[in-house]
């Protein structure tokens, strides 16, 4: 388990590291800090520094309250359920946007398939099986639901909307409702899928 997420985390890190340098990279001190604000208003960014801090906390605090907070169940699974939804809202509806070369290619496919599917791994091995229940999926939401309304305060102030589907000006207050809701839904179903899988996993563990 060490070693993976030490891998892991290394692969996190160096991920966020390389996306956040061709950002900022080459740009004055007043632009670099509006970049670096843009920057931790991605959900996938965000999300992935959570995924790599579940993974290194373990490593570096194996004592601290910080890991005991990221080994519960529902917080693993919930960090492992947010780049999950990462993956799968950028296959489903981002890819197709942007075609990214050399560099940017590789923190693109880092953040947006290796750290999901690494986390997805870690939640399957090593996370403790049988402590989730339907009503987990209830406060899994809290995260996401910041993340849009801190877009929604934030994108009129800025003028930087961080997806096309979070976009008011382009799309209208409402349509950006409706794609809120559907992607809270999203949340919810996925979330329920990784109930399900942790009682299943509970229970063939409990049979042998």
């Amino acid at each position: 388990m060490r070693a993976f997420r030490t891998i892991a985390a290394v692969v996190a890190w160096a991920g966020l590291a390389l996306q956040y340098a061709l950002m900022v990279q080459s740009q004055p001190l007043d632009e670099a800090l509006r970049r670096t604000g843009n920057f931790v208003s991605y959900f996938t960014i965000l999300s992935n520094i959570l995924a790599a801090l579940a993974l290194t906390a373990p490593l570096v605090a194996p004592q601290g309250a910080l890991r005991r907070f990221f080994e519960r169940p529902s917080v693993r699974t919930a960090v492992t359920l947010y780049t999950t939804v990462t993956a799968a809202t950028y296959i489903a509806v981002l890819q197709r946007l942007w075609n990214p070369q050399g560099a940017q290619w590789a923190a693109d496919t880092t953040l947006h398939y290796a750290m999901p599917a690494l986390m997805l791994i870690d939640w399957l091995i090593f996370t403790q099986r049988g402590a989730l229940g339907w009503r987990s999926v209830i406060p899994w939401l809290a995260f996401p639901l910041g993340f849009g309304v801190y877009t929604m305060i934030r994108g009129p102030l800025t003028g930087f909307y961080p997806y096309p589907f979070l976009d008011v000006v382009s799309l209208g207050f409402g349509a950006v409702l409706v794609n809120m809701a559907a992607m809270s839904a999203v949340f919810i179903a996925l979330g329920l899928i990784f109930v399900l899988i942790d009682r299943q996993l509970a229970r063939r563990s409990q049979a042998r």
